[in-house]
C-alpha cells in the first residue's frame, strides 16, 4: 500500500511540477476591466471585460494584441465574470457576477464560435438560472456564497464556482455543475464545496477558472490550486505567485500554455497577460 501511495505522489508531483513564466505582455486600455479568457486555439484568445462594459468579445494574439472584436447585440454586460468552451465549438460566458447575493436571474449566454470569427455582431443564446439552495435575496451575512467568478467546461459540463463574501470569512466555495444539453431545462445541481482559505476574500477567493488533462485549475489574486475532476473538494497542488496582482482570468491551450490575466490596478499595476509553460 505503501508503494501504491509513493507512485501516485509521483505521478501528482510530476503533473504538478512548477510552470515557468515565458514572457507578459502589456493589454490595451480598451481591456483594462479585463475578467474572462478563453483559447480559441494554440494561437488565439478571446477575452471579455467585467460588468457595466460593452457586451463585446475580443480576439487577441498572444502578445495581447486586439485583431478583432465581436458585438453581443441581444444582451447587456451585466456583470461578465468569466467564459469558457465546450468541444462543440461553442463559448459560453458567465453573467453570474452577484457581489450582494441579490440576483434572482443569473445568465449563461452562448454563441458561436465560427460565428464571433467571422461576423462584428452575433446574438447569444440565453440561459437564466439560479442556485437550486439560495433562497433568500439576500441570504445572512454568514451565509454569502452566492457570488461567482468562474466557469470551466469539462466533460459536456459547465461547473461554478462560487466566491465567497461570508461575514466573518469562512473561505468556503460552492461547486454547482449542470450537463449542457440541460440548460434549458435550467437544472444545477450543487456538487460540493472547497475552501481555499480563510484569511480573506482578496486572498482566498477564486476569480477564475480552466480545465485541462481532467484538473480544474482555479485561480485566486496570489496563486493557483489544482484540483481533479474526480476529487473536486481537495486541492492536489497549488501554485503561488511571487506579487500580488488583480488575477482574473486563466486559461490553458489545447498544448499546455497557461495564460493568466490581470486587470489595471492604480496601485497593482497595469492590465497584463502573462504565459506560463510546464518544463
Amino acid at each position: 500500500m505503501k508503494f501504491i501511495h509513493f507512485i501516485v505522489f509521483l505521478f501528482l508531483f510530476d503533473f504538478c511540477l512548477f510552470p515557468q513564466k515565458i514572457k507578459s505582455y502589456r493589454l490595451p486600455k480598451t481591456l483594462k476591466e479585463i475578467s474572462g479568457l478563453e483559447f480559441i486555439n494554440d494561437s488565439m484568445l478571446v477575452a471579455h471585460n467585467d460588468g457595466g462594459n460593452s457586451p463585446i468579445l475580443y480576439l487577441l494574439n498572444l502578445k495581447g494584441k486586439i485583431i478583432d472584436s465581436t458585438t453581443i447585440i441581444n444582451v447587456k454586460n451585466t456583470d461578465w465574470e468569466d467564459i469558457t468552451k465546450d468541444n462543440s465549438g461553442n463559448l459560453y460566458i458567465a453573467d453570474i457576477g452577484n457581489n450582494q447575493n441579490k440576483r434572482k436571474k443569473l445568465k449563461i449566454l452562448k454563441v458561436s464560435i465560427s460565428e464571433i470569427l467571422n461576423k462584428d455582431s452575433v446574438e447569444a443564446e440565453v440561459y437564466v438560472f439560479q442556485y437550486p439552495d439560495q433562497s433568500l435575496y439576500p441570504p445572512p451575512n454568514s451565509e454569502l456564497y452566492y457570488d461567482a467568478e468562474t466557469i470551466i467546461c469539462l466533460d459536456n459540463y459547465l461547473w461554478i464556482f462560487t466566491k465567497c463574501r461570508s461575514i466573518p470569512f469562512d473561505g468556503k466555495s460552492h461547486i454547482y455543475r449542470t450537463n449542457i444539453s440541460q440548460l434549458k431545462q435550467h437544472e444545477w445541481e450543487k456538487i460540493g464545496e472547497i475552501i481555499p482559505g480563510k484569511k480573506s476574500w482578496k486572498l482566498d477567493s477564486f476569480t477564475s477558472g480552466t480545465s485541462y488533462k481532467n484538473y480544474f485549475y482555479l485561480i485566486t489574486y496570489n496563486r493557483i490550486l489544482i484540483v481533479h475532476s474526480t476529487q473536486i473538494t481537495k486541492t492536489v497542488e497549488f501554485i503561488k505567485f511571487n506579487r500580488y496582482v488583480q488575477r482574473e482570468a486563466i486559461t490553458i491551450s489545447p498544448s499546455g500554455l497557461i495564460c493568466v490575466a490581470n486587470e489595471g490596478h492604480w496601485l497593482l499595476g497595469k492590465q497584463k497577460i502573462t504565459l506560463y509553460r510546464y518544463d
